[in-house]
This record gives structure tokens, C-alpha cells and sequence, in this order.
């Protein structure tokens, strides 16, 4: 075998990882621009596919794919799947880089605490604006503003507050007071219908006499 054969099949190997590693460059590089047409067409499963393909693929920025992936369940209104692949893609991030990871990841825990204020949750609401604030205090400068902080802690605080109490009860209708024996009755008096005393038909008879003749 000549040196020109031997070199020939010595590189065939380092070759095919070359064009392999230049096919999932090429793929990632279609997919992420798939991706981005996809979240702008808000279509949740034409993005969900994207997300599935920069999973397998893509080996240089593996935060892409949970970041993806993220933002498909965002769309579909999965939000603690939402929670759970920005959260990847967060620890798969450098700290300089991510800001745009966490800002996604802080509004999906924020939204979660608010769903869950909504139903009266307020543990689970304090849970999830924890999260948001730690989300929030590990970001790099410049990457939130002092408002987000001041909302999260309102938001705490309002859901660590008591219930107010329930209006208070009207008070009791007392009934009219009969006349005393000997006393003539008034004029409230005359038109009321007491139970129990005379005949109800005579006395509602008397009632509409007395208004006819007014």
C-alpha cells in the first residue's frame, strides 16, 4: 500500500467527523432560524419540533434548546414546563449572557405566583415570587430595573396579608309593638296586619276602606 493510500485511509475517520460536525452546524444554524420564524408565528408545535431537533443537534450552544423549548410551552400555556427548561437553559448559560434567559424565567414564576394569588394559593404564590426575586438578584447589572424587585415584594406582601373580615350582619327587623289595652292605636298601627289578633280578612278589609276614603 502506497504512503498516498495509507494517509488517504488513515483521514477517511477524521474527514467523516468533520462533515458530520459540519451537517449539525449547518442543521442547528436552520433550525434556530426555523425557531425564530416559528415564536414570531406563535406556532407552539412547529416550534416544540425546533426546540427537539437543537436538542439532538446542537453541541456548541447547548442552552438553545431549553431555551426553545421554554418558549414552546410558554405559547401552549405550560408554564411549569416553561419554569423547568428556562431553568436549564439558565444553568447552561454564562452568567454575562444571561440576561435574556432570566428575564423569561422571572415573568414565568412571576405569572405562576399570580395564577396562584388568583385562587387564594398564598403559599404557593410566595414560592413562585421567591423564586422570581432569586431569578432577579443573580442577574447581571443592568439586566432588571429597581421596579421589578418593588413589584415582586408588593406582590409578597400582599398575599401575606390576612383576609379582611366579612361585612357585619344588618340588624334584626323588630316587629311592630301592639297597642296597650285602653290606648288607640296609631297610624302605622292601624294599616299593620298583626297575626294572631282579629280576623286577618276583616282587618285587610279595613285597610282598604280607610285608603279609599283618604
Amino acid at each position: 500500500m502506497t504512503l498516498r493510500r495509507r494517509l488517504l485511509l488513515y483521514s477517511a475517520p477524521v474527514v467523516l467527523v468533520v462533515l458530520i460536525l459540519v451537517v449539525k452546524l449547518v442543521s442547528v444554524v436552520v433550525a434556530g432560524n426555523a425557531a425564530l420564524n416559528h415564536f414570531s408565528e406563535s406556532d407552539a408545535t412547529a416550534l416544540a419540533e425546533d426546540a427537539a431537533t437543537l436538542q439532538t443537534l446542537n453541541i456548541i450552544e447547548p442552552e438553545k434548546a431549553p431555551f426553545a423549548a421554554g418558549t414552546a410551552a410558554v405559547l401552549r400555556n405550560r408554564l411549569d414546563e416553561a419554569d423547568r427548561q428556562f431553568s436549564l437553559a439558565l444553568d447552561r448559560t454564562g452568567h454575562d449572557e444571561s440576561c435574556a434567559v432570566r428575564v423569561n424565567l422571572e415573568l414565568v414564576r412571576e405569572t405562576r405566583g399570580d395564577s396562584a394569588a388568583a385562587m387564594f394559593q398564598a403559599q404557593a404564590a410566595t414560592a413562585h415570587y421567591l423564586g422570581a426575586k432569586q431569578v432577579i438578584e443573580g442577574a447581571p447589572a443592568d439586566c432588571f430595573d429597581a421596579a421589578a424587585t418593588a413589584r415582586l415584594d408588593a406582590k409578597i406582601a400582599a398575599v401575606a396579608a390576612p383576609p379582611p373580615p366579612p361585612p357585619p350582619s344588618p340588624p334584626p327587623v323588630s316587629a311592630p309593638t301592639a297597642p296597650a289595652p285602653g290606648s288607640s292605636p296609631t297610624a302605622e298601627q292601624e294599616i299593620v296586619l298583626n297575626p294572631g289578633q282579629g280576623d286577618p280578612l276583616e282587618k285587610l278589609q279595613q285597610i282598604l276602606r280607610d285608603a279609599a276614603t283618604r
